[in-house]
């Protein structure tokens, strides 16, 4: 049986599609051609893109985490 591998196409389209739409395939299609370096990556513009802080529940805001951490003199 095989196992879902990050980083794929079919993994980048899934994630595109989940967070764009499924009626967004012209969009979705290219944005998940492309060589992303890691999945962080990947997560991090989706999130950009689309204003979400997480994806596929996975905590992508690590922005946020570190300013509500940080010490405010």
């Amino acid at each position: 049986m095989n196992q879902w591998v990050e980083g794929t196409l079919f993994d980048n389209v899934d994630k595109f599609a989940t967070a764009l739409g499924y009626d967004n395939a012209g969009v979705v299609l290219p944005l998940a051609m492309i060589p992303w370096q890691s999945v962080q990556d990947r997560n991090n513009f989706i999130q950009m893109l689309t204003d979400k802080s997480e994806i596929q529940g996975i905590q992508t805001n690590h922005l946020s985490e570190a300013n509500q951490k940080a010490k405010v003199k």
